[in-house]
C-alpha cells in the first residue's frame, strides 16, 4: 500500500488482494494510515486491487464505519466494481461508481 498526502487528507493506493488471506494485515495497514483526529479525508484508490472476496468487502464496509462521509473510494477496479454489483452494496458507500458500458458484459458474465 502507498500513501500520498493531499491537500484535503490522504490517498491509500491499494494494490493486489482484498481476501480472507490477506485481510487482516491490509486493515492494520490501512488503519495505521489513517489521520488522528478523523478531520482529514480519506481517498482509497482501488485500482490496483485484482481480487477481492467477501472478507475485502468487510474490510471496505468497516472503513466507512470509521471513516464516514470522509472516506472516498475511487479507481475502482473491475474485480472491486464486480463484488460491489454481485453484493448491491454499491450505495453503501455513497460514492457514485460508473461502470462503462464496455464493462457491462464482464459484470454480467
Amino acid at each position: 500500500m502507498r500513501i500520498e498526502k493531499t491537500s484535503s487528507g490522504r490517498r491509500l493506493h491499494i494494490d493486489g488482494e482484498m481476501t480472507v488471506a490477506t485481510a487482516v494485515a491490509v486493515r492494520d495497514e490501512i488503519l495505521a494510515a489513517l489521520p488522528a483526529g478523523g478531520a482529514d479525508e480519506v481517498e482509497v484508490d482501488l485500482s490496483g486491487v485484482n481480487e477481492i472476496d467477501t472478507a475485502g468487502l468487510q474490510l471496505m464496509l468497516q472503513l466507512k464505519r470509521k471513516c464516514g462521509t470522509r472516506l472516498r473510494l475511487v479507481n475502482h477496479s473491475p474485480a472491486v466494481l464486480q463484488i460491489l454489483d454481485l453484493s448491491n452494496l454499491g450505495a453503501q458507500f455513497g460514492d457514485p461508481v460508473v461502470i462503462p458500458s464496455g464493462e457491462q458484459s464482464l459484470l454480467q458474465s
